[in-house]
């Protein structure tokens, strides 16, 4: 599945592009005809996609769209610019949680803020999904932003701290949720 803007295409990677996506060796991008680039993922981030994403595609299938690794790829260079995605399915209260990167040479061109509203509008579409959770570190004002311009707002949520499948600490690193609920739906 894809959905494109002016600036972005965002592409739902299948089971087995996620796995080509973990390793930086280009077979990801000369299978979907993208230019290739000196992208980096973070360890722990390859660790989570094989440990969980990969997990949660094959438990579930039929909503593994809301599992998958969404690439941001930039349409002028047609190179992958980032990545976004749901952390699985709505839960009983109809909450998702979405997280998303971009690379070095890609920031500060609006691009996650479109991304953000792009996969937005599209979950919004399931009658399931209630409202959109981000959690960032208090001191990432950048990816603050992004959500801030797309109607999030800081919300109090406790969620069992995951140091070990983040790279950050509870002792070191504060963390803050955000919300975005659906339109209408209070």
């Amino acid at each position: 599945m894809q959905i494109e803007s002016g600036k972005i295409r965002l592409i739902a990677l299948t089971y087995e592009q996620v796995e080509m996506y973990r390793n930086t060796d280009y077979r990801l991008e000369d299978s979907l005809g993208l230019k290739r680039t000196a992208r980096i993922i973070a360890p722990q981030y390859s660790n989570a996609l094989g440990r969980y994403t990969l997990s949660w595609m094959k438990e579930d299938p039929a909503n593994e769209l809301f599992a998958t690794v969404w690439i941001i790829v930039e349409i002028a260079s047609n190179s992958i610019a980032g990545e976004i995605g749901y952390k699985r399915k709505a839960d009983e209260n109809g909450y998702i949680e979405i997280g998303y990167s971009i690379q070095v040479e890609y920031r500060n061109k609006g691009y996650i803020t479109e991304a953000i509203n792009l996969l937005s509008a599209w979950a919004f579409n399931h009658p399931e999904v209630k409202a959109i959770l981000a959690e960032t570190l208090d001191d990432n004002i950048h990816s603050i932003k992004a959500l801030q311009n797309n109607g999030f707002k800081r919300f109090s949520y406790s969620r069992p701290f995951e140091p070990q499948d983040t790279g950050y600490t509870q002792e070191t690193d504060k963390m803050i949720w955000h919300k975005l609920e659906k339109p209408n739906s209070k």
